[in-house]
């Protein structure tokens, strides 16, 4: 059917396009998660969900790739902070190479050095992206999750360690978030 302007500014003769006609690379769904209230840890390096940092998405291709944006504040006394990043039950985005035998491989972690974090209000900003392929025309769910240092040691997300009630500067609350966006296929 041809494409026809009408005298009053109408257009006839358009069709939707399917989403498999979308050029590769376009942003076809975006899922945001936020969180705003506080979460802590006492669990001694061993990694459980941050509760309120996941969100689902189903792709509408299993072609297609979901970019993951994580952007969290996290704290811990003793300098640390760790993050995991899993599709479903899975870990993704830690497959550095080069380990050493001891050595572990995270999503993402940050180390404050020379400075006590139990006497200041520091906190670390954990924002990565991965652009992920999950095969899949399923929901899928992308999570955070995070640990304590080994020992007697605290993690939080979305405040400090002190998290002293000061109008100073120093232990502010914060808001994480995590977005996820199905972007369509390349073509090969």
């Amino acid at each position: 059917m041809a494409i026809t302007l009408n005298g009053s500014g109408g257009v006839t003769g358009l069709t939707a396009l399917p989403d498999s006609a979308m050029s590769s690379g376009s942003i076809l769904q975006v899922i945001q998660q936020e969180k705003v209230d506080t979460w802590s840890t006492t669990s001694d390096f061993v990694f459980s969900d941050v509760t309120g940092l996941a969100a689902t998405i189903t792709p509408s291709s299993s072609s297609n790739k979901v970019l993951v944006i994580v952007d969290v504040i996290a704290s811990g006394n003793e300098y640390t902070s760790y993050l995991k990043l899993l599709r479903g039950s899975t870990e993704i985005a830690n497959n550095a190479t080069g380990k050493q035998s001891n050595q572990t491989n995270l999503f993402s972690s940050m180390v404050t050095d020379k400075t006590d974090a139990n006497n200041h209000g520091i906190c670390h900003l954990h924002n990565r992206q991965i652009l992920d392929s999950p095969n899949t025309t399923s929901a899928v769910t992308y999570k955070i999750q995070s640990a304590a240092r080994n020992g007697n040691h605290n993690a939080y997300i979305n405040r400090s360690a002190p998290d002293r009630n000061d109008t100073a500067e120093y232990d502010l609350r914060h808001t994480s978030r995590i977005i996820l966006m199905e972007v369509a296929a390349w073509a090969n």
